[in-house]
């Protein structure tokens, strides 16, 4: 009999984001400003687990909640590169909009940005013991992208 490396695998949503964003490089409706609630589910993945028996302490969480408030409740999304940015930060400076700025404001863009975000704090958190093994970022009920990392930890 072989020795099997055992994983386990928690789940976690965050719901209820409401924010704007836009494609600007779309050829169709989705270049012009629009907005949904979008959500953020996570999975972790650990090799061993707290004493509690937990992949992740989920009151533990509470610094990703927060950022996740920040960058998307009530925020308008733009991507770097688009054409329209100084008007978008100049509407920010006004008190219209708050504006936060991505590399892609699209949902693949905004699964990237999550993860590149929010794993090095689950890392953090469990001194490297637990790691986003998966993240789902929804738009609406109908859409969403979903990044699976290459290489865990």
């Amino acid at each position: 009999l072989g020795v099997f490396m055992t994983d386990f695998i928690s789940t976690k949503h965050f719901i209820g984001f409401p924010c704007t964003h836009r494609q600007w490089k779309a050829d169709s409706h989705c270049k012009y400003v629009h907005g949904y609630s979008r959500s953020f589910y996570f999975e972790f993945k650990a090799t061993s687990l707290t004493k509690e028996g937990w992949v992740v302490d989920f009151g533990g969480l509470k610094d990703v909640k927060k950022w996740l408030d920040d960058t998307f409740d009530h925020t308008f999304l733009a991507s770097s590169d688009d054409p329209y940015l100084e008007s978008f930060k100049q509407l920010d400076k006004d008190g219209v909009i708050q504006l936060r700025v991505l590399p892609n404001a699209g949902m693949e863009g905004t699964a990237q940005y999550v993860y590149d975000t929010v794993n090095p704090m689950i890392k953090s958190l469990t001194n490297n013991r637990a790691w986003i093994s998966r993240l789902e970022v929804r738009e609406n009920e109908k859409n969403s992208a979903i990044l699976i990392p290459t290489t865990e930890r």
